[in-house]
């Protein structure tokens, strides 16, 4: 069975998607959507049965698709989620999900009264050692977790834009508390607090915070501390998650698991490609209906979103902010 793939978006993201499903025999790449015809064909051109559009209502009136990938920014959301889920076409989008609550939910409402396969793009989730990582939770009790997000401020120029992106926490950090949500269940509290006296002094361009610090604490009792900065200078940075137990310290990198225990100290370095386990499991669902594969649904997704908007919400309000 070949699936009739269609992307809607012409950024980097849609490249390293098409990288991925090129390498299969069950997909044919036969639509682009962009804001330009110029961006839109500058991909369409690389395949032999693909069209570019620069509007959603025409790719899917002249296009018979059986998934859509969406590859835009957090800004871009909404419109064509909508469409998608009205024409009933498989979509696996991209995080973050927007950069507000309102649209998100609308998405969300949509779907809830039309079922349509979704996926969000949380690849983290589809690493084999978050896979074990998550079979040793009942090993070990877990006190406290330390999650950090430690860059530099990217090039794009929405990415910059606290409205247009939702700032380093919805468009980054968003990653490593999905991660948290999948290990140690749902966050009952959001205390948030950022600062902006760096490069925005530097760059009147940017109003997105350069430093926050983020304490979410679980319905489980687990505390955790989120840290973020876009501050470092390029080719520096940090991502990690170490969770501290009563059997002694696991970390998390995106290239390994380490356990420090007393009787042992183990590195488990990643074994396979989060990104081909996270496609595979979204055109399996799309031809056989069965959805278990998929470890983050739209709906899913929102929750971690969630958590983004009761942290600008905290900020707001100088408090805790209860989910």
């Amino acid at each position: 069975m070949t699936l009739n793939i269609g992307f809607i978006g012409t950024g980097g993201f849609t490249t390293h998607h098409l990288n991925i499903l090129k390498k299969r025999d069950d997909v044919k790449i036969v639509a682009f959507l962009g804001t330009s015809q110029e961006k839109a064909d500058r991909f369409a051109e690389q395949y032999a049965d693909a069209t570019g559009y620069t509007v959603l209502e025409d790719m899917l009136e002249n296009e018979t698709l059986d998934a859509a990938y969406l590859c835009v920014p957090p800004m871009a959301h909404g419109a064509y989620e909508l469409k998608l889920i009205e024409a009933g076409i498989p979509f696996l989008v991209e995080k973050p999900l927007g950069v507000d609550m309102e649209t998100v939910k609308s998405i969300e409402e949509a779907l809830n009264k039309k079922k349509v396969i979704t996926s969000v793009g949380y690849h983290f989730r589809y690493q084999d050692i978050v896979e074990k990582w998550k079979g040793m939770q009942d090993e070990a009790q877990t006190g406290l977790v330390i999650a950090k997000w430690m860059g530099g401020l990217p090039g794009a120029p929405w990415w910059k834009n606290q409205a247009q992106s939702g700032g380093q926490f919805n468009e980054q950090t968003t990653h490593l508390v999905d991660m948290i949500r999948y290990l140690y269940g749902e966050v009952a509290t959001v205390y948030a607090q950022e600062s902006s006296r760096i490069l925005a002094k530097e760059n009147a361009d940017v109003t997105v915070a350069e430093a926050g610090s983020f304490t979410l604490t679980m319905k489980s009792g687990v505390v955790v501390q989120v840290a973020n900065t876009c501050l470092l200078p390029d080719g520096v940075g940090e991502v990690e998650i170490t969770a501290y137990t009563d059997q002694g310290i696991e970390k998390w990198t995106p290239s390994s698991l380490s356990l420090d225990r007393v009787q042992e100290k183990v590195e488990i370095k990643v074994k396979d490609n989060p990104y081909e386990k996270e496609t595979d499991a979204f055109l399996h669902a799309i031809k056989t209906g069965d959805e278990s594969k998929i470890l983050s649904s739209y709906q899913d997704g929102v929750k971690s979103f969630e958590i983004a908007v009761l942290a600008w919400q905290s900020l707001e309000e100088k408090r805790a902010i209860h989910v």
